[in-house]
């Protein structure tokens, strides 16, 4: 059977941005250290347990269904 990591996108991304620090940012100025936290980190844990396949899944900015079925659905936290 072939072995799958999903990993929660959203919380990589976040967890990266505020690990690394801000002056990680092109010449022109555009902060990177978010997409270099979020590749190491994607890049340590395919190497750690060797998956066959990858998958990472982000929240969609807009409600989904869970909020029409759980009125405090993230109560007020954004996605």
């Amino acid at each position: 059977m072939a072995r799958l990591l999903l990993l929660d996108g959203n919380s990589l991304a976040y967890r990266a941005f505020f690990a690394l620090p801000t002056d990680m940012a092109t010449a022109a100025g555009q902060v990177t250290n978010a997409v270099f936290g979020f590749t190491s980190m994607l890049i340590y844990v395919v190497k750690e347990h060797e998956p066959d396949g990858v998958i990472v899944a982000f929240d969609r900015p807009e409600p989904t269904f869970r909020h029409g079925m759980v009125d405090d659905y993230k109560a007020g936290r954004e996605a």
